[in-house]
């Protein structure tokens, strides 16, 4: 039992290693892509009301065939109560792909998915299309609230990013659309106007304060 799970793990660690040295084709880390239309990576949430449990379904839109992929993840900000249960590639369109490894931070809350299309030379890429590529599974307490939010892409160490590579090793930032990727906690998120209308609404409460009288019967010092 202890030698399968030090397999597992011996299995996972250099897959990943294998697609970081496939994916770190360029030392530009800014999105880009140079040819045809944006490729993008799209995520949009289903979660029921008065349910504890979360699918995150990602998409992608590419109009160059696609070798491999890295999708880097976070969700929460290492202290929500929400956990990452698994991925599934069931019914996407790298439900044939060689190699699809991913790696759950439960600590840093992040979510590492590595996608290889062919590892034999018998394998085609990832043709040109839109369409899902994964789901992601989450679960919480169910009397627990916390801030919503939403998943985002992030940097995963060593060099893991959102990349997208073509079967002739060009490597590709696509965009990231995550506007319905939105968790809910219970405890909306404030926007960068409330905020400010708070803190300007504070700010002339302690100014007023200061320009009242003081009271009958004191003295300044």
């Amino acid at each position: 039992m202890r030698n399968t799970h030090f397999l597992n793990w011996l299995t996972l660690i250099v897959a990943m290693l294998l697609v970081g040295m496939i994916l770190y084709s360029s030392p530009s880390f800014a999105q880009r892509d140079t040819s045809g239309k944006i490729d993008t990576c799209r995520m949009v949430v289903c979660q029921k009301e008065k349910s504890n449990r979360v699918m995150a379904s990602i998409s992608v839109f590419d109009d160059e065939d696609l070798a491999a992929m890295t999708l880097a993840f976070r969700f929460g900000n290492g202290k929500t109560p929400i956990r990452c249960d698994s991925v599934s590639f069931r019914g996407t369109r790298t439900e044939d792909f060689a190699m699809k490894t991913q790696f759950v931070d439960t600590v840093l809350q992040t979510v590492l998915i590595g996608l290889i299309s062919d590892m034999s030379g018998s394998k085609p890429p990832l043709e040109k299309g839109n369409g899902e590529v994964a789901r992601m599974y989450f679960t919480f307490p169910k009397n627990q609230k916390f801030q919503d939010f939403f998943l985002d892409t992030t940097w995963i160490k060593p060099f893991n990013v959102l990349k997208f590579v073509t079967p002739n090793v060009k490597g590709i930032y696509p965009a990231f659309e995550n506007s319905k990727a939105l968790i809910r906690g219970g405890i909306p998120i404030t926007s960068s106007s409330e905020k400010k209308s708070e803190v300007q609404l504070k700010e002339g409460k302690e100014a007023e304060a200061e320009k009242a009288p003081a009271p009958e019967g004191t003295e300044k010092k």
